[in-house]
Parts: C-alpha cells; sequence; structure tokens
C-alpha cells in the first residue's frame, strides 16, 4: 500500500515560503545535483497540494508543468476550475488519500503548503517526513507547520548533508 509523504524544503527557522509565497530564497541555496529528487520522484504516484503552493509551482516550471505525468489533486475551497494536469477539488483530504491509496502505484506526496500539511497531521496521514533544511533565516514567513498543528512524535531515521541543505527523514 501506498505511504503519505511529506518532501518539502524549509528555512532553518521553519519557513516554506515568505510572506508573499515566494520561494527566491530557496534557489539561492547550492545544493549536490537535484539533492536527491529525482531518486523520490521515482516513487511517488500522485501529488497534493494547495492551491497557493500550485500557484508557486507554476511561477517555477519555466519548461511547463513539472508533474504531468502522475495525478495532481490541487485542495482548493474554490474547485472549479480547470488546468492541464490537475484537478481542484474541495474533497476533504482524508477521504482523497484513503482514496488514492487504494487507486495508485506509488506513494502519496505532500507538496504543501502549511494548512494542507496541518490538516494531514490531524488526520495521522503522513507517514514520512523528508524535510530539506536550507541555511537561511527568514524570520517571518509561511511556516510549514501553522499554529494549532497537531503535536506529533517522530523517528529520525536518516539525515544527511547535499552542499548547503541537511536532508532529514522522519517516520511516525
Amino acid at each position: 500500500m501506498a505511504n503519505v509523504v511529506l518532501y518539502i524544503a524549509m528555512s532553518l527557522d521553519g519557513k516554506i515560503a515568505r510572506t508573499n509565497d515566494d520561494l527566491d530564497w530557496l534557489v539561492e541555496v547550492v545544493g549536490e545535483g537535484d539533492n536527491g529528487y529525482a531518486d523520490f520522484f521515482k516513487t511517488v504516484g500522485a501529488v497534493i497540494m494547495g492551491r497557493k503552493t500550485y500557484e508557486e509551482v507554476l511561477k517555477l516550471a519555466s519548461d511547463g508543468y513539472p508533474y504531468p505525468d502522475i495525478p495532481n489533486y490541487i485542495l482548493t475551497r474554490n474547485p472549479d476550475r480547470e488546468a492541464e494536469h490537475v484537478t481542484f477539488t474541495d474533497e476533504p483530504i482524508e477521504r482523497l488519500i484513503e482514496r488514492l491509496k487504494q487507486d495508485i502505484d506509488g506513494d502519496v506526496w505532500i507538496v504543501g503548503g502549511g494548512e494542507i500539511i496541518k490538516a494531514a497531521m490531524e488526520h495521522d496521514l503522513i507517514d514520512r517526513y523528508e524535510i530539506i533544511v536550507a541555511p537561511v533565516v527568514l524570520g517571518e514567513g509561511i511556516p510549514m507547520f501553522p499554529e494549532g498543528t497537531k503535536e506529533t512524535k517522530l523517528k529520525l531515521t536518516s539525515q544527511r548533508a547535499s552542499g548547503q541543505f541537511v536532508m532529514v527523514t522522519y517516520e511516525k
């Protein structure tokens, strides 16, 4: 059965984006190659993200939508939109993930943002947390774990450096 994986980068102070959703700070950090992204993506069978994250992905995707060959779900309060390669939905995350785990080959990747992460954690849906820590302190921005996120105990299963990034993996 598929695992649900949070694979995400954050600043040293736990932010996943600037207050204006910008990720400029992230692309300025020097890593090693793709920092293991290609190997991770081989395991992915579906992608879930919030609308704001989706809009940032589109801004960064100069070569076209980066995940066109697998199911993509954009969680939004206004699902009456259409776009190539994605399904906009207001389906509760717990139902969506339950359905995907039965229907897809590969893992379910939660891309972000913070409110999606919070909702997934509220229902204890995330099996593995793969967090890429950038050596940047933003001081303010969008937190990976918004206020009110459910307390969750995790076990560190691996860590490694990749250029200036630290890659850590936790499991529940």
